[in-house]
């Protein structure tokens, strides 16, 4: 009874080491004589049945690594190994090593990993993009050297670019003298003022290579209309009262460092005396008569010029032409106005 009682379990035990059981039948079987059979020897070959038992799963067991089968096989195949495929100009390629969960076999493939990038997509840049990306730079770095140039040999900064920026300068007239409000920071910043005439002007023609080989060569440029710069960097200076003084240099000098400065209104206007004893004096390419011509009695008529004053970076006269796309500043407009009564100048808006 006890032996039916400890082997009824056995049907719903699994993973049982049969292999020791049947040793221990076998050796039961051996036993013939009579007295042999003991309940000494009869308990020993129990007891290590009831040992192998223990060491038996459950049937609950068993059903978890059913369940753990079945997701296995479910699951399909793994991925065990990847590594770069084939070089290609417009997709990446990726080999790959899986291994199928269920039945263990090991299996290799390659394929495509990465298309190629579109405007609907993202994805990897294809070679030719890469090729087009580095002569765009190359284009840019190009440029910026041009521009870089350009703008040094215009005495352009890096806050002008050729533009007008946020710095607003003014100029008013104060006791029969010019001042200027908002050129603090400017000058602080190493920029000088330059002074600016509403003019029709051409330069003489320099042309050396003409010259040498004694052809020919134009006299004039091509006339200019517009704001036309006056001198040079030295023809005006900013005091620390922020008056605004003039070279006193006559007109063919103005490219040299003033002798002295002036805040006299006359000191922007050189009188020529004619040889019917009338005065004119120079602006830009015309000669302008203080007389009025329609007048019978030589009466004096009154004359209103246009003047500016811009700042831009320091360029040394002969340089390079200056005009007011080098300003970093606006232009603070004031006027000199010939007075035919007193027969004075005076400044004026």
């Amino acid at each position: 009874m006890v032996a039916i009682t400890l082997l009824q379990p056995i049907s719903t035990i699994m993973a049982i080491d049969v292999k020791s059981i049947s040793q221990l039948i076998s050796e039961f079987r051996k036993l013939q004589t009579k007295d042999s059979i003991t309940p000494e020897s009869l308990g020993y070959i129990l007891q290590r049945l009831a040992d192998l038992l223990a060491t038996a799963g459950t049937s609950e067991t068993v059903a978890n690594i059913q369940k753990l089968l079945d997701g296995f096989k479910a699951a399909g195949q793994a991925i065990t190994a990847l590594s770069q495929g084939q070089s290609d100009r417009n997709h990446i390629y990726a080999n790959n090593t899986t291994v199928n969960l269920a039945t263990g076999a090991v299996a290799s493939s390659a394929g495509i990993f990465i298309q190629q990038a579109t405007t609907e997509r993202a994805g990897a840049m294809r070679a030719q993009q890469v090729t087009d990306l580095n002569n765009a730079r190359r284009a840019v770095a190009e440029i910026e050297k041009i521009l870089e140039t350009v703008q040094v040999k215009l005495g352009m900064t890096d806050g002008s670019k050729g533009v007008y920026n946020n710095a607003q300068i003014q100029v008013s007239v104060d006791r029969g003298r010019l001042r200027i409000y908002g050129a603090a920071q400017l000058i602080a910043d190493g920029y000088v003022p330059y002074l600016f005439r509403l003019t029709r002007k051409r330069n003489q023609w320099n042309d050396k290579v003409a010259l040498q080989s004694g052809v020919e060569r134009k006299k004039y440029c091509a006339v200019r209309k517009g704001w036309n710069l006056y001198g040079s960097c030295h023809s005006i200076y900013i005091a620390t009262d922020n008056t605004i003084g003039f070279s006193t240099n006559p007109h063919s000098h103005q490219s040299q460092k003033a002798a002295s400065y002036s805040t006299a209104p006359e000191t922007l206007v050189t009188h020529h005396t004619r040889a019917d004893g009338s005065q004119t004096f120079g602006w830009g390419r015309s000669s302008v008569a203080l007389l009025d011509r329609k007048s019978k009695v030589n009466r004096h008529r009154m004359i209103r010029l246009r003047f500016a004053v811009g700042f831009a970076k320091k360029i040394p006269p002969g340089r390079s032409l200056v005009t007011t796309a080098n300003l970093v500043s606006s232009l603070a407009e004031f006027s000199l106005i010939y007075n035919p009564t007193t027969k004075t100048w005076h400044f004026g808006k």
